[in-house]
C-alpha cells in the first residue's frame, strides 16, 4: 500500500480542516497567563497564553476585542473563550478568541460554557423556536428594578414612541441571592397575564452583578413563556444566558424599549398615506360607478321596457321551435340506434359461434401435433439410449475388459505409471487394489 503524499499546502489544509471539525476543540474555555500582548492598530489582539508547562498563540479579532471590557496586560491571569485553529500562511496552530474574564470567575464560567453547550444541543437557541415580536404591542409587561436608571429610560423611551400602550411594571430583584427566584415569578406572573410582549431588562454593572441572568433556572422559564420575551440586559458589550433564549435581544434596556415599540409618528405618517391612498381608489371607484349609472340610464329598454320584452319572447319562441327539431332528431337517432344494436347483437352471436368452431378445430389440430412429436420424440430418446448403452463403458467389461486407476485417474499408458505404485482395477463386479511389480512394453 503506498503512503499518501501531500504538498505543504495540502497537508496544512488537512490539519486545519481537522482541527475546525473536532467539536472538543470548538467553544472551549482556556486558562493561562498573557504574554507578548499586542493591541495593533486594526483593533485585532494578538498575545500569547502561557502556563509553566506550554504557550499557545491567540488572536482576538477587532468584532470581539471591542466587547471587552478590559485590556489586556502582561502577567494577567484570565480565562479565555475560544477555538482551536490553524493560520495556514505560517503552518501555526492557535487560538481564536472571543471572549476574555480575569482569572477569579474561572469556576462559574466554566459552569456557564456547560450550561450554554448543553442548552445549544437542546435546540434552546435555534432562530426557528423564536416567538415573533407583535408589530403594535399595546400591553407591555416590564420586569426589572422599580428604581434606577433602566426602569425610567424604558418608561420614557415607551412614552415617546408608542404612547398609546399600557404599561404594567414587576419590581424585580436583579442581583443577588433571591433575584433569579423573584426574576421567574414575576416572569410566570407576566406570561399568565397575557400581555403582548414582556420586557426583561436591567442596566450595566459588573459582571458579578449580572450573573442572575446567567443562572440556567431563569433561561429556561423564558424558554416555557407563551409570551414573545425581549431581553436588554447591561451594555452593549454585556451577553448573559438569557440572551441566547429570549426571542430577541437588545444591547441596552434602552435599546429593548425602542425594539419592542413602533414610532407613533412613523405610524401616524404611514396612517396618513393609507388615508389619502384610500381618498383616492374610492374617488375613482366612484366615478366608474357614476359613469355605468350614465350607461345604464342611456339604454333604450329602460326607456321602452316592453320593447325589451317583446324581444325577449320572440328569442323564447325561436329557442321552443328549435327545441321541438331537435326532439324530433333525438327520436329518429334513438330508432337507429336501437336497430344497429339489434344488429349488433346478431352479428356478435354469428361470430362467437365461428370463433367457438375454430377454437375447437385448432385445439383438435393441436392435440394431434402433440402427441405426433411426442411419438417421434419417445422414439428419438429409444434410439439414443440404445446407442448410450452400446457403448457405455460398462458393456465393455462385461466382455471382460477392464479400467485401471491411478489416484482416481484413468490409466491410458505404462508409461503413466512406475513400478511400486498403487493402482486400483475396475471389473465388471468390481475393484481390485493391487501394486505394480513390473512394466512390460508391448514392441
Amino acid at each position: 500500500m503506498s503512503k499518501p503524499m501531500y504538498s505543504v499546502a495540502g497537508l496544512v489544509k488537512y490539519i486545519k480542516g481537522s482541527l475546525d471539525h473536532d467539536m472538543n476543540l470548538q467553544s472551549i474555555l482556556v486558562k493561562g497567563e498573557v504574554s507578548n500582548f499586542t493591541n495593533h492598530r486594526s483593533g485585532h489582539w494578538y498575545f500569547s497564553l502561557k502556563d509553566n508547562k506550554a504557550k499557545i498563540s491567540c488572536v482576538m479579532f477587532s468584532s470581539y476585542a471591542c466587547r471587552c471590557k478590559m485590556l489586556l496586560k502582561e502577567g494577567m491571569k484570565v480565562i479565555v473563550s475560544a477555538s482551536v485553529s490553524m493560520y495556514e500562511a505560517s503552518g501555526t496552530t492557535q487560538l481564536y478568541v472571543t471572549a476574555v474574564q480575569q482569572d477569579g470567575l474561572g469556576d462559574l464560567f466554566l459552569q456557564l460554557e456547560e450550561v450554554k453547550n448543553r442548552m445549544r444541543l437542546e435546540g434552546c437557541f435555534d432562530e426557528a423556536r423564536k416567538k415573533p415580536l407583535p408589530a403594535y404591542p399595546m400591553n407591555i409587561a416590564i420586569i426589572t428594578a422599580k428604581t434606577g436608571a433602566a426602569v425610567q429610560d424604558i418608561l420614557t423611551t415607551i412614552s415617546r414612541r408608542w404612547p398609546i400602550c399600557e404599561v404594567s411594571v414587576y419590581p424585580s430583584l436583579v442581583q443577588g441571592i433571591s433575584a433569579t427566584k423573584n426574576l421567574i415569578e414575576n416572569l410566570e406572573k407576566a406570561d399568565a397575564m397575557k400581555h403582548d410582549v414582556i420586557l426583561l431588562a436591567r442596566g450595566g454593572g459588573a459582571i458579578e452583578d449580572l450573573w442572575c441572568f446567567n443562572e440556567e433556572a431563569l433561561a429556561r422559564a423564558i424558554l416555557k413563556c407563551e409570551t414573545p420575551v425581549v431581553t436588554g440586559v447591561g451594555h452593549e458589550t454585556d451577553t448573559t444566558l438569557v440572551d441566547y433564549v429570549s426571542d430577541a435581544r437588545a444591547p441596552t434596556p434602552t435599546a429593548a424599549a425602542e425594539l419592542i415599540t413602533p414610532n407613533i409618528e412613523e405610524v401616524k405618517s404611514s396612517l396618513s398615506d393609507i388615508r389619502v391612498r384610500m381618498i383616492q381608489d374610492m374617488r375613482q371607484l366612484y366615478m366608474e360607478k357614476k359613469h355605468q349609472l350614465v350607461q345604464i340610464k342611456e339604454n333604450r329598454y329602460l326607456k321602452d321596457p316592453m320593447s325589451y320584452i317583446m324581444k325577449e319572447q320572440m328569442t323564447l319562441a325561436m329557442h321552443v321551435q328549435s327545441l321541438g327539431k331537435v326532439e324530433s332528431m333525438i327520436k329518429t337517432q334513438k330508432s337507429s340506434l336501437q336497430q344497429l344494436s339489434n344488429a349488433l347483437a346478431i352479428y356478435a352471436k354469428k361470430i362467437a359461434s365461428e370463433n367457438e368452431k375454430q377454437m375447437q378445430s385448432q385445439k383438435d389440430l393441436l392435440i394431434y401435433t402433440m402427441k405426433q412429436f411426442e411419438n417421434k420424440q419417445k422414439q428419438a430418446y429409444a434410439t439414443k439410449l440404445s446407442l448410450l448403452d452400446a457403448y457405455s463403458p460398462l458393456k465393455i467389461l462385461e466382455r471382460g475388459y477392464a479400467i485401471t486407476y491411478q489416484d482416481d485417474h484413468v490409466v491410458k499408458s505404462i508409461h503413466d505409471i512406475k513400478e511400486n505404485d498403487f493402482i486400483r482395477v475396475r471389473m465388471q463386479d468390481g475393484f481390485i487394489h493391487a501394486d505394480v511389480k513390473k512394466k512390460e512394453e508391448l514392441s
